[in-house]
């Protein structure tokens, strides 16, 4: 079996990846998982190794690929998926944050299972911020919900994270005001210090980094204010932000590699 995800919202499509993965693990016991990496050295022959060696030992098996759209040989790569669209015991999972190339286009079709995950714009968008804060035990009022809309627009990543920092105020409910107590709309001046993060000079934008962590501004506000202004760089803050939920590394080092980036 083939199951893409794909689509811009980096956040739920790794939420679904997730969710896909602890399913396999509640329903088989003997499952088999790898985890591959097309654009490291010799990625692509691990994964055929993985995929074709069998063991009385594993029942399922269960493959997550990343970079798929990156290989030098995509021809090759689909051949090898298509072997495998109705294979019951072998499940590959891709997924991208960008639609298929001509060469992947049987992806999308039957019987591979697509699923696309959009930037959530309007009245979706909102449902997802209510969603999520219910999730946390979060009530929001009208303009507070509004007010990370708006802020955190097209970045559910910074949102959700937003949101998990007030589910620990242990407050009932959620006003714009305390939005602004802790966020940027009503500081002009960390808005003009700010700015300076896009300076295409590194040297001035490591100084104004430097700069906003000596006035103790929180680094995860850092984080995730530059990441829903920074467009055109979605998967490296997505990058970051995963591993920094992972521990892999604190939201200031995460900082220091997207300024000097």
């Amino acid at each position: 079996m083939l199951i893409f995800l794909y689509g811009q919202d980096d956040y739920r499509r790794e939420e679904k990846r997730r969710s896909i993965k602890e399913e396999f693990l509640k329903k088989y016991s003997s499952l088999s998982i790898g985890s591959f990496d097309l654009l490291e050295g010799g990625g692509f022959e691990e994964f055929k190794n993985f995929v074709r060696s069998q063991s009385i030992f594993e029942a399922k098996k269960i493959v997550f690929l990343e970079n798929a759209f990156e290989i030098e040989t995509p021809d090759a790569l689909v051949k090898e998926l298509v072997s495998f669209l109705k294979n019951k015991d072998t499940t590959i999972v891709l997924s991208e944050s960008g639609k298929p190339a001509k060469a992947f286009a049987s992806l999308l079709e039957k019987p591979a299972l697509a699923q696309e995950f959009r930037q959530l714009e309007g009245k979706d968008w909102e449902k997802f911020i209510f969603d999520t804060a219910k999730k946390y035990n979060v009530v929001l009022d009208a303009p507070a919900l509004e007010f990370l809309a708006r802020v955190y627009n097209g970045n559910s990543w910074g949102l959700v994270t937003e949101i998990q920092k007030l589910s620990l105020l242990g407050k009932k409910g959620i006003t714009k005001a305390d939005l602004e107590g802790t966020m940027i709309e009503t500081v002009p001046d960390f808005w003009a210090i700010f700015n300076g993060l896009k300076n295409s000079d590194i040297t001035r934008r490591l100084f104004v980094l430097e700069k906003l962590f000596a006035a103790h501004e929180p680094a995860a506000k850092i984080f995730n204010i530059l990441a829903s202004l920074s467009k055109d760089r979605v998967s490296d803050f997505a990058e970051y932000d995963l591993k920094v939920k992972s521990g892999k590394l604190e939201y200031e080092e995460a900082l220091v590699y997207a300024v000097l980036g």
